[in-house]
């Protein structure tokens, strides 16, 4: 601790060094009389910066917020004051000053996405008079009115632990100066003899951008081709993919005379406004002529040349449209699944995304990413980005950020030999206190999912209802872990307020029993939500996952929970693991979650009897609901989805098909009639299979996706013949005999059976009782 002249003393001196080798700077208030001292560390800074540019995080309708806001606008000409929920639209921004007032909300996502605002030379405020009591994002934690402070503890640990931080706590002044190195700030490097445009080349700023233009020539080769770049926030690869894209344009057309077509798509069309802002940068450094469309919330949807157009389309409209490039930003926010969807019908394929972000995509993405190149025999060029834009490599806030959020975790390597697993109730409090164990448990579950969230952490840590489980081996050596919400026991009013349409935080399955499936007893019943589950990647699809998953039921009937079940985005692979385990599907959200791509799921194992009853009717009535709603509500979920979901739900129905039917479907068998003839009796045939949950036989998997693709939902033989990767003749063919095995084994009717019908024969059938 330091007195209040040394402190300001020492604040001046990091701040001028700071300039001088690019770094940033941090100072955390927390204090009654906040706004004083708020005041006392602008005007050091202004006595340091002039007119600098300033961006203010808060909560716009909390009250007093806009009055604080308005009082420190007062001392700046260049400010944007910013809505933490609005917080993403300035991700592509850079300020001299960052202020966040967290008087009314202390949430770890605002502050990773507000930090990375700031450049090198530049300073980060945090301020509020309490970092727990009132938090916005702290009571939505709250069950049953009790809520934890771990989080905040360590949190508060962190700030005292790094360097580049400065710390006025009640009467403490704490200063942590910066005395490490740094490296040089990055500038351009363009190549010698460049492939790609020299003005493309010009417009760079760092050695690394060069880099990734360069690159980008590997898309001009022939045959089909992928090239994936990866980087943490603000290394510049959204400036890098425009640019590219630009230099793309005006090489193809040298050697084209048709027009070029380059789609871009991401989860919103915010999200790739980097992306489509460069790419108009770039086309204007080429001196090329065109118009630009704009969507109603002012982001670039359509750049439109003579002999080119780059568009902005939603990923389902992507999926259905051709051209020379489809450009895929923030790819991994849309999911492996999505991706293996647009790597059949796409030949050029370029995939940006974020790893080590505060969105989090993590390592996990690009694992999956080249076990799906690997499996699809793709050639795949691998780039990533390093060199930070913004300050230089060795930023001390950098380094407290990503410690603090963890967003760097990683697993331990396993040990060699595994003799005996352990299985461990995690205590939260000492986990939060050790950071090696921290980093190892968490680091397994960042891994394993690459949606991860700061905020995660907090839930996890402070949710008196969240536990952790983790499964070590006999070298202490933690492989496996797992986050459980405990949900239900609901009461009354909660469960009307559900029934009649109203959200409350937390129990989401319970919300979703009861707005789906209406039957109120479910929300009484004590259940575990698996919030998220994983094994370290080098013993994935090892049987690991299911042991642990068995550890947990076991743990749950002992304590008499009523089921154990989990809700996540629809992933075949991650569908099947659950399916596998004995987790019956019991609802899919009707719509996509537009910021990570795919359609919620949830699944439950029950325990207790009424449970049971409860998931069987649950079960029948998603399937009911797939196989009505295929051709509409869910005509763009992925077919292999819809088959594990439609398998999973093991209930079962009897559906009668008329002679009619059946005597069109002998004829199409006969290559009498076409499919488009006998259509409505092929889908009553697929309907019944899919119903049948009796059947000791099955299809095979590309039959059965056919079946859903073309003959439930209704797509077009491309499209289903780009999902199975092969041609019309030979999808075809597929229902032809998928049709041919339901005619035999529920009809005993071949190709050979005679057709026409008598009056009798249609009179008599059960069909027309």
């Amino acid at each position: 601790m330091v007195s209040k002249e040394q402190f300001y003393d020492e604040l001046r001196k990091a701040l001028e060094d700071g300039e001088a080798r690019y770094y940033r700077n941090l100072v955390y208030i927390e204090r009654s009389d906040y706004m004083d001292v708020l005041k006392e560390v602008i005007n050091v800074f202004l006595s340091f910066k002039k007119d600098p540019s300033v961006a203010y995080g808060f909560i716009p309708w909390a009250t007093g917020s806009k009055e604080r806001m308005k009082e420190i606008k007062q001392y700046f000409s260049k400010f944007d004051d910013i809505d933490y929920a609005n917080a993403e639209y300035y991700l592509g921004n850079t300020y001299d000053l960052v202020i966040l007032d967290v008087v009314d909300n202390f949430q770890p996502i605002n502050i990773g996405r507000l930090t990375d605002l700031a450049r090198g030379g530049g300073l980060v405020i945090i301020y509020t008079n309490d970092l727990i009591k009132d938090k916005v994002f702290r009571s939505s934690i709250i069950r049953n009115g009790l809520i934890d402070d771990i989080y905040e503890r360590r949190f508060k640990r962190k700030l005292l632990e790094h360097e580049g931080i400065f710390i006025i706590d009640n009467e403490n002044y704490i200063v942590r100066p910066f005395s490490g190195k740094i490296e040089a700030k990055p500038e351009k490097k363009i190549p010698k003899n460049p492939i790609m445009p020299k003005e493309i080349h010009e417009l760079s700023l760092s050695g690394d951008e060069n880099r990734v233009i360069e690159a980008f020539s590997y898309m001009l080769g022939g045959g089909k081709r992928v090239l994936v770049l990866t980087a943490a926030r603000g290394r510049g690869k959204s400036a890098a993919t425009g640019l590219s894209v630009a230099g793309i344009i005006e090489k193809l057309r040298k050697r084209k005379e048709k027009s070029i077509k380059i789609l871009v798509t991401a989860p919103s069309i915010l999200s790739a406004s980097q992306v489509m802002l460069f790419i108009k940068t770039g086309l204007e450094a080429l001196g090329e002529k065109f118009n630009v469309k704009v969507s109603d919330t002012g982001n670039i949807k359509l750049i439109r040349g003579d002999e080119f157009k780059v568009e902005y389309v939603p990923p389902d409209v992507a999926l259905e449209e051709e051209g020379d490039l489809l450009v895929v930003d923030e790819a991994a926010a849309l999911g492996v699944n999505y991706i293996d969807l647009a790597l059949r019908i796409w030949r050029k394929i370029v995939l940006v995304t974020t790893v080590h972000g505060y969105e989090g995509s993590s390592k996990a993405f690009l694992r999956y990413l080249r076990r799906l190149m690997e499996n699809r025999h793709v050639r795949v060029k691998w780039i990533t980005m390093e060199q930070p834009l913004r300050y230089s490599i060795g930023d001390p806030i950098e380094k407290w950020l990503y410690d603090t959020l963890l967003l760097d975790a990683e697993p331990l390597e396993p040990p060699s030999e595994i003799t005996t697993i352990n299985y461990e109730d995690v205590d939260k409090r000492e986990l939060f206190e050790n950071d090696d164990k921290l980093r190892a448990i968490y680091g397994i579950m960042v891994s394993a999912h690459y949606r991860n969230n700061p905020d995660d952490l907090m839930i996890m840590a402070d949710g008196v209802h969240h536990s952790i489980k983790a499964m070590y081996t006999n070298n202490g050596i933690y492989i496996g872990a797992c986050q459980i919400a405990e949900e239900g026991e609901l009461s009354d009013s909660m469960i009307e307020m559900a029934l009649k349409g109203g959200t409350f935080d937390g129990d989401l399955i319970p919300d979703r029993i009861l707005k789906h499936v209406r039957i109120k007893d479910f929300a009484k019943l004590k259940g575990w939500r698996i919030v998220r589950i994983a094994v370290v990647p080098e013993l994935q699809d090892k049987g690991f996952g299911s042991q642990l998953l068995t550890m947990i039921y076991n743990e749950a009937k002992e304590k008499n929970i009523d089921w154990v079940g989990s809700a996540f985005m629809s992933d075949p692979k991650v569908l099947n693991f659950w399916i596998k385990n004995g987790f019956i599907p019991v609802h899919i959200s009707p719509k996509k979650n537009e910021k990570l791509g795919d359609y919620p799921v949830a699944v439950i194992k029950p325990i207790s009897d009424k449970a049971k009853k409860i998931v069987d009717i649950a079960a029948y009535a998603l399937k009911e609901k797939l196989l009505n709603t295929l051709h509409d509500v869910y005509f763009n979920i992925n077919p292999e989805i819809a088959r594990l979901l439609l398998l999973g739900a093991k209930v079962h129905k009897n559906i009668s098909i008329s002679p009619v039917m059946l005597d069109k479907v002998i004829s199409f068998l006969q290559g009498v009639s076409p499919y488009e003839s006998a259509a409505d009796g092929i889908h009553m045939l697929a309907i019944k299979y899919f119903w049948d949950a009796e059947r000791n036989w099955s299809l095979l998997k590309d039959e059965e996706i056919a079946l859903i693709a073309k003959v439930i939902q209704g797509k077009p033989w491309s499209y289903v013949s780009a999902i199975l990767e092969t041609n019309r003749s030979q999808v075809y063919e597929l229902i032809y005999s998928a049709v041919a095995q339901l005619m035999s084994k529920y009809y005993s009717l071949t190709a050979d059976s005679k057709v026409g019908l008598t009056l009798d024969n249609v009179m008599s059938s059960q069909h027309y009782d």
